[in-house]
């Protein structure tokens, strides 16, 4: 063969091989090469954050878990959305599993990481006909979904777990009422398309949620009656409100209703007097049961179909371990079962002193029967012109207290720690002298 026919053979091998799709083991590899390096640079950031683990070890672990999210074979049939999907998810449930009580967990930035990964196994199938950026910016947004439906599900635990103490089974219960209602209701918001202001739409979401979750726990909670309080139902919802405390910012309200506006603050006077509210619905409809066996309750123009609610009776209650794969999704959530309304006397001895406390917000009388956002409640010694004060335990947020109230605590503890709550010294220390 004349040299000059040698070297476009050789030429023409060369470009074939060059064309030829990486193997399913050469994409691996280079997904494992680019994760450590690129995960190295985010646990950098954060590494003051870890009191276990080194930084190696710490990118060791969290390389393993994405890395693990992309070895099927099976991923590399799917369109690229599908596929991106999958490997965010499949990884996201052993990290989150490992790591989700982790200070840093929510402050590390692996969105480049997966898109890394994901941008890598489509080399496999040759020439990726769609753009890096795009690839980019759906893979990101993926993974703060998670992050955000986590974040979302631990606050929900916290705050049922803030209100009913030393009580798993209750908590567990009213975990799932809480939070399998919230999309439901979330959904019956966005799809009313009249024009509402944030403060507007805040408060029709609450509402709605504080009546369908409390539906569903008043059926799943043994002696409802006496877990389910006008107060505990309240401070229930406080809690959601601010699930960290008054001083951060995060909280179970949907971001898209509070991005402009802020969250309300934690002693949001709204809760209380719509607790109220539904308890005295509770009471109307124990003394005057509808003719019919299919029963709604409607607000505007939300309405629950009770007939709807999920059977939710006998479920075991939820380990802490168990929460994060809780599903948050609605599905499933109509079979079919009928909601047995509180006692009306039950109702009119559990609403009587929550009306007293609120007197001068619903009726307007003047009269002073405590501060109706003390945690004293029926033996607050203040009123409702009182600041508040709430108490401060080792840097971590207590419970609110009048004025008049915290006072007389400190003759008897001078030790104890506050943070005025409202008036003009919002957010600094109370100071006893």
């Amino acid at each position: 063969m004349a040299l000059g026919h040698r070297v476009f053979a050789d030429r023409g091998r060369l470009h074939a091989s060059r064309e030829q799709a990486p193997s399913h083991e050469q994409i691996l590899e280079r997904v494992h090469a680019n994760l450590y390096s690129i995960v190295g640079e985010a646990v950098d950031e954060i590494k003051h954050e870890e009191e276990k683990w080194s930084q190696s070890e710490m990118t060791k672990r969290i390389v393993g878990y994405i890395y693990k999210g992309c070895k099927a074979p099976e991923l590399l049939e799917k369109p690229w959305t599908e596929m991106a999907t999958a490997v965010v998810g499949n990884a996201m449930n052993g990290y989150q599993s490992a790591c989700a009580e982790k200070n840093w967990f929510y402050q590390l930035a692996l969105g480049n990481a997966f898109a890394s990964a994901v941008w890598e196994l489509l080399q496999a199938r040759g020439r990726p006909r769609v753009h890096f950026k795009d690839v980019q910016e759906f893979v990101i947004q993926e993974f703060e979904s998670h992050l955000d439906r986590t974040l979302l599900t631990k606050a929900m635990w916290d705050a049922t777990q803030n209100t009913f103490k030393d009580n798993d089974t209750v908590s567990g219960k009213v975990f799932r009422a809480v939070s399998n209602s919230y999309h439901t209701v979330l959904d019956e918001l966005l799809a009313d398309s009249r024009p509402l202001e944030d403060a507007e739409k805040v408060e029709r979401f609450i509402k709605r949620w504080i009546e369908a979750s409390m539906h569903r726990a008043w059926t799943s909670v043994e002696k409802s009656e006496v877990v389910l309080t006008p107060g505990n139902v309240s401070r229930l919802f406080q809690n959601l409100v601010a699930p960290f405390g008054e001083a951060h910012e995060y909280s179970c309200i949907p971001i898209m209703f509070i991005e402009h506006i802020g969250r309300p603050p934690r002693n949001w006077q709204f809760l209380r007097v719509t607790v109220q509210q539904l308890f005295k619905s509770w009471k109307q409809d124990s003394q005057n049961p509808p003719s019919t066996k299919r029963r709604k309750k409607s607000e505007g123009s939300f309405a629950i179909d009770e007939d709807s609610a999920p059977a939710i009776d006998g479920e075991d209650p939820l380990s802490a371990a168990e929460v994060d794969a809780t599903s948050m999704d609605a599905a499933g959530m109509h079979a079919k079962q009928e909601v047995d309304l509180p006692d009306a006397d039950f109702v009119e001895e559990a609403v009587k002193q929550e009306e007293e406390d609120a007197a001068d917000d619903l009726i307007g009388n003047g009269a002073c029967t405590g501060h109706p956002e003390c945690t004293s409640e029926e033996d607050c010694i203040g009123n409702d012109s009182d600041f508040l004060v709430r108490h401060m335990l080792a840097g971590d947020a207590g419970d609110v207290y009048c004025m008049t109230c915290w006072e007389s605590f400190l003759t008897k503890n001078t030790m104890l720690e506050g943070m005025w709550e409202d008036g003009d010294q919002a957010g600094t220390m109370y100071n006893c002298t």
